[in-house]
């Protein structure tokens, strides 16, 4: 019987790394680990507007923040990596472990193959934890 494959990718706001189970009794092997290079910064304000002649003029809100922007910005470029590696790496499924913000931006931009495969995401940030207990986080889903 062939060993089920799993790609899984643990990241935050700032880094991410990237993961294989080749199945039971092969535990976790770091692909890679990146980080953000760096941090988009725009203009202090978003700029003036006025509504008629003579009217007083009225600054304009953000459509999104900075952190939301780099956040967003981050995880294109992380999704971009996985997705490289899925397509050359002959996984059977796809798992995802990122803090709450940084899920959605993930789950916002996946490509169609990886949310196809996606087996289970994970509401925490794992980024800390040592390569050694990130099997216990994921016995759920991976027999390790």
């Amino acid at each position: 019987m062939k060993p089920v494959r799993t790609l899984v990718l643990i990241a935050n706001e700032k880094e991410a790394r990237l993961l294989a189970n080749d199945g039971p009794g092969k535990g976790l092997t770091e692909l890679s680990h990146f980080d953000k290079a760096t941090e988009t910064c725009f203009a202090d304000t978003p700029g003036r507007g006025q509504a008629a002649p003579g009217a007083a003029r009225h600054g304009f809100e953000p459509v999104t923040s900075e952190r939301e922007q780099n956040r967003e910005a981050f995880a294109r470029d992380v999704l971009a990596v996985t997705d490289q590696a899925w397509a050359q790496g002959g996984y059977d499924r796809f798992v995802l472990g990122a803090p709450p913000a940084m899920l959605g931006a993930l789950r916002a931009g996946m490509p169609a193959d990886l949310a196809k495969a996606l087996a289970a995401d994970l509401n925490k940030d794992l980024l800390g934890v040592a390569a050694a207990d990130l099997p216990r986080h994921f016995e759920d889903v991976i027999v390790f």
